[in-house]
């Protein structure tokens, strides 16, 4: 072979293991890509480009819910005045909310405004009197029945940044969490409850805000966002507390979260026996009172794609408001 033929052929070479690298490092560059959800182009709305970071008081008022001895539970005087509080807030006015200061003041809790909200205001315990009774935010200049509640922020991790994306993409009237988790922060009763578990205790401020807010919105639609570890095939659970199927507002929303989660949304009772929060004291109250549940349960992988990815989030939330909003 010739000097020349065999400077051609190296030429050759070369040109071909360039190739066949820069197709190694393509292939590597795409496997390292996240997966594009078929989905994702799908919308009930445009996605709003808002701030949906917690305020932050709210945030310190779960400070410590840990504590195995966070958890008192209250008193029967103290549920009534948060009872009486919260229904003053709601039926608004200057007037109302000096006598729902006042109220708040004997069961250990104060009412701050919220810079990053305006028109809003939080009720949260005193700094001397952490006892896990809960943190609830409240907007005094809106006509919203809508309510979001996230009662197990501690143990359904993420639960606490996403009820607050809901909370301002349905304009909700209220936003209450849970400041104590629900099995650390108080013993097992012989009977085998767990007193720190708002979403099933009857006696707690928890509960005695939710009467109040229903005793003068009695028709309110109350959402709840909750989270699970893993169902085989199974992304999302939506409910409305009770065993009977066709629920207009539960089939809204799983239609809507379809399109943007698959089929792994499920509804309780037609497409699982699972997750459907039937033992709800929220719930309970609500239906009793005239209005709506809606019990939304997350598995954790979404949950975890929700708070990592803002379009994602900013879909899913969405369609949960307009659900809750309609009528």
């Amino acid at each position: 072979m010739s000097a020349a033929t065999r400077h051609a052929a190296l030429r050759v070479t070369a040109l071909a293991v360039g190739l066949l690298a820069l197709g190694c490092s393509r292939k590597e560059k795409l496997a390292e890509a996240p997966a594009v959800d078929p989905s994702s182009n799908q919308k009930d709305s445009p996605v709003e480009n808002i701030q949906t970071e917690c305020p932050a008081a709210l945030v310190a008022a779960r400070r410590g819910g840990t504590d195995s001895d966070r958890y008192v539970a209250p008193s029967e005087a103290e549920r009534a005045a948060m009872r009486d509080a919260a229904a003053l807030l709601v039926s608004g006015g200057a007037s109302a909310r000096a006598a729902a200061t006042a109220k708040a003041a004997t069961a250990g809790f104060d009412i701050l405004d919220v810079p990053e909200i305006p028109g809003a205001v939080l009720l949260r315990e005193k700094d001397d009197h952490r006892q896990g009774g809960g943190a609830y935010l409240l907007r005094l200049d809106t006509h919203s029945d809508v309510v979001v509640q996230a009662p197990h922020t501690f143990f359904d991790e993420g639960t606490l940044p996403l009820g607050c994306e809901l909370f301002y993409r349905a304009k909700a009237r209220a936003f209450f969490i849970d400041t104590a988790h629900r099995y650390k922060a108080a013993a097992q009763t012989e009977e085998g409850d767990h007193p720190a578990d708002v979403a099933h205790s009857t006696t707690s401020t928890f509960q005695a805000m939710t009467e109040g807010v229903l005793r003068n919105i009695p028709h309110a639609t109350l959402v709840q966002p909750h989270g699970f570890s893993k169902r085989d095939a199974v992304t999302v659970v939506l409910s409305n507390g009770e065993g009977r199927p066709g629920n207009p507002l539960v089939g809204r929303a799983a239609g809507r979260l379809t399109k943007i989660s698959g089929p792994g949304v499920k509804r309780f009772p037609e497409d699982t026996g699972e997750l459907g929060a039937t033992k709800n004291v929220q719930g309970a109250a609500v239906r009793a009172s005239g209005g709506r549940f809606l019990h939304v349960e997350i598995a954790a992988q979404l949950r975890h794609d929700l708070l990592r990815d803002a379009q994602l989030r900013a879909r899913f939330f969405d369609a949960l408001a307009i659900s809750v909003n309609e009528p």
